[in-house]
């Protein structure tokens, strides 16, 4: 039996509205508009990459780094079992069995930790500005729009970002509601000629005619190249 367009279309959730409201914003900032007009989102700490940072969104965080759990070495520790006659030689014979099994198995895992892979490594929350963002993981980590060389969208809401932190360069991957707010409002400030932020791809595939669908998002306030 075919269901109706109304059973099969998929809802309006929160998400949706953080990405309708991200539309908002990247308009009013591709149009010029003041963003002291956009209502603030209070912390719990002041905001530190300008005098009287003002935030305009707030989530929840997941940060990971592409890192290795290990350096590839390994040790095993199985005691040896001594004996005579039949039963001794076949305790012998299982030890050794058991140990080369154990070592089989450490030498695996050690290679396995040793490959890098992307590994959570905060998780908190994440405030946003016009002029960059802060992450609070409970300890207070600003970042300038100035301080990120680089970023992408590479999955639904998960940003890829590159920058230059205290310790060196980083290469983290965020996790968030938010991470397409986080995209556009830096490309706007730093990178405005970024091919996804010029496309309109910075937003999930599909997404601007589900929200035409639903009738959520007004014409403009959609992304330059979303069509």
């Amino acid at each position: 039996m075919r269901k109706s367009a109304s059973i099969a279309e998929a809802p309006w959730t929160y998400r949706d509205e953080v990405l309708s409201y991200t539309c908002q914003l990247a308009a009013l900032l591709e149009n010029g508009g003041d963003p002291a007009e956009v209502e603030e989102v209070l912390a719990p700490f002041p905001g530190r990459n300008v005098a009287g940072e003002r935030f305009w969104a707030s989530g929840p965080v997941v940060v990971s780094d592409f890192r290795a759990l290990g350096d590839g070495s390994w040790s095993v520790s199985t005691p040896f079992v001594f004996g005579t006659g039949a039963l001794g030689v076949g305790l012998v014979a299982g030890s050794l069995a058991g140990s080369a099994v154990a070592r089989s198995r450490a030498r695996r895992n050690a290679a396995a930790a040793a490959t890098p892979r992307w590994v959570p490594i905060e998780n908190g929350a994440l405030y946003l500005s016009e002029h960059g963002f802060h992450l609070y993981t409970p300890q207070v980590h600003p970042w300038s729009w100035g301080g990120i060389t680089g970023a992408a969208m590479v999955a639904p809401a998960v940003v890829h970002v590159a920058g230059n932190s205290k310790g060196g360069p980083v290469s983290w991957l965020l996790q968030s509601d938010w991470a397409e707010l986080l995209f556009v409002s830096w490309a706007h400030a730093v990178h405005p000629r970024h091919p996804q932020l010029v496309t309109g791809q910075w937003l999930p595939p599909g997404w601007v005619e589900h929200a035409r669908r639903h009738r959520q998002v007004p014409g403009n306030a959609l992304p330059a190249g979303s069509g």
